[in-house]
């Protein structure tokens, strides 16, 4: 009995050849044609001459076959982009090409990027007795991170629009996995403050820099689902990461006469490297430099992303000084500031947090983290196919903050349960993973080309000033009042001054009082 991939070819080009085999994917060996569905009659091949016809000739593909193949492959395969996003089946097919292509090490750039930030603080359980950090100098020295960051964002985010997301990226992963790495060098508080400076100027720029990217290749209705792909990395950073960080530290603490935590930076920062070298070899700036699509399918995606492009252009949103005139800008600013103190407060903190509250040891600290990462994962990829399929981000997001907002305040209220607690905790991060896919989709929508680069430049910059922020007052609060209440609080707060920003953006009020799609929300986005 013949195995599934040498059954006949069924397509009308090539059921008449005599070599009718069939390869892994389910499609002619010869012409990359794939089979009909079950059932359906195979065309007669009544225009095929095998003598003096070359394959090529014999595998021209009438738009009947194509359109049929393009519903075949869309209802067989896996598709990071939903049907109920596009128009048509072939824009289906093409996009799930794109996301195929990069949105995969987009997702592990990204992972690397939250490792590097969830093994920080895992290493803070060893590495504070060994080189003397109290808790206020390790919230210091975490988030100084962010400070020069902040600084060299921007600037690194212009660099990029000029030179291209495929340098740029791939420079910036492979200079900051060899300081990543660099950390287990540390000796002292004041070397611990340097190399963590250092790392935030290396890192600058992938976050906002992946983002701009996207808006180079999927149009605005599509976005919430490119990103969520991408954000996937911080809950799977959590999941991966804190079981490791703790295996790391527990089994290999001593190997080769170098302490756990400084095997975690080693072992942790390198991969990023390894990736950077990849990027250079895989990306593409834009369609036009896409050697794998056709001149049909760049010109589809072209002509889809030069439509936007065109209506920001008629509303002058495509100069660089439009992000700082953009008033729709500084709310979203606003209100990334507020989400990312809901993340890097639990991502700093969830370690200590777990270890204080159930007594438990370092790799079962690790894989409770894990555990409380797989919800958010979940709801990251259904807020992320409703909000597209709605064409609605306003009352997404609030609802994310008013989710963070009801978790950290049931974490403060436990009174040191530590099931209360980690079910906030695993509330607010649900709403934390929903506000951040919703509101990166809204700058692409109110600027492009250098206002788009600086835009969303600045809105990560100001945001991540919360990674320095809410990490050091977290433990400046639990110094003072000796539990972590204090700090929960402090969180929901910011996280109902995130719902009010999103809640009072100009272009989202009009948009929901007139029930504009993104579409019309374009022309009001000024």
């Amino acid at each position: 009995m013949r195995s599934w991939w040498r059954r006949p070819c069924s397509c009308s080009t090539c059921s008449a050849k005599s070599r009718r085999r069939q390869t892994r994917r389910g499609s002619c060996w010869i012409c990359r044609h794939a089979d009909p569905p079950r059932g359906a009659r195979p065309a007669r091949a009544d225009n095929f001459s095998p003598v003096g016809t070359s394959v090529a000739s014999a595998c021209r593909r009438s738009q009947d076959e194509a359109i049929l193949i393009s519903r075949i492959r869309a209802r067989t395969s896996m598709n990071l982009i939903g049907r109920a996003s596009v128009t048509d089946e072939v824009r289906l097919r093409v996009y799930n090409r794109i996301a195929w292509r990069f949105l995969p090490l987009l997702l592990l750039g990204y992972l690397f990027a939250n490792i590097d930030r969830v093994n920080v603080a895992f290493a803070k359980l060893q590495m504070s007795g060994a080189i003397g950090l109290t808790e206020a100098m390790y919230g210091f020295g975490a988030g100084i991170f962010f400070i020069s960051y902040a600084l060299t964002e921007i600037p690194s985010n212009m660099i990029l629009h000029r030179v291209g997301a495929r340098l740029w990226l791939a420079r910036i992963m492979i200079v900051w996995g060899l300081i990543s790495a660099a950390t287990m060098f540390v000796q002292t508080p004041v070397q611990f403050y340097s190399i963590r400076f250092v790392l935030g100027i290396a890192e600058a720029g992938f976050y906002p820099g992946a983002l701009l990217f996207m808006t180079y290749w999927f149009p605005s209705r599509l976005r919430a689902q490119a990103i969520a792909v991408m954000i996937l990395g911080s809950t799977l950073a959590s999941m991966i990461g804190s079981p490791l960080s703790g295996a790391i530290m527990g089994y290999m603490n001593g190997l080769a006469g170098l302490a756990g935590w400084q095997w975690v930076f080693v072992i942790e920062g390198l991969p990023a490297t390894i990736l950077g070298i990849v990027l250079i070899v895989r990306l593409r700036n834009g369609p036009a430099d896409a050697e794998w699509l056709d001149a049909d399918e760049k010109a589809l995606v072209i002509a889809d992303l030069a439509a936007e492009a065109q209506a920001h252009i008629h509303a002058g949103r495509h100069r660089f000084s439009s992000a700082f005139r953009n008033p729709n800008i500084w709310c979203v600013i606003v209100a990334n500031f507020a989400n990312l103190s809901t993340l890097y407060g639990i991502q700093f903190w969830l370690p200590t947090v777990i270890q204080k509250l159930g007594g438990t040891s370092v790799f079962s600290t690790g894989l409770i983290a894990a555990g409380l990462a797989l919800i958010p994962c979940f709801v990251l990829f259904a807020n992320a196919r409703h909000s597209d399929r709605t064409r609605e981000r306003r009352w997404h997001a609030t609802f994310g903050f008013a989710l963070s907002a009801a978790g950290l305040y049931l974490a403060g209220a436990s009174n040191g349960n530590v099931y209360f607690t980690l079910m906030g905790l695993v509330m607010a991060s649900s709403g934390q993973v929903i506000c951040s896919n919703t509101i990166f989709t809204l700058p692409g929508t109110f600027v492009t080309g250098a206002a788009a680069a600086a835009g969303f430049a600045l809105i990560t910059t100001l945001g991540n000033l919360a990674g320095y922020t809410m990490p050091y007052l977290f433990g400046v609060l639990r110094e003072s009042t000796g539990g972590f209440s204090a700090g929960f609080y402090a969180m929901a707060a910011v996280a109902l001054v995130g719902a009010v920003a999103i809640l009072v953006t100009p272009a989202l009020r009009r948009e929901g009082r007139g029930g504009a799609g993104e579409e019309e929300a374009l022309a009001i986005g000024a």
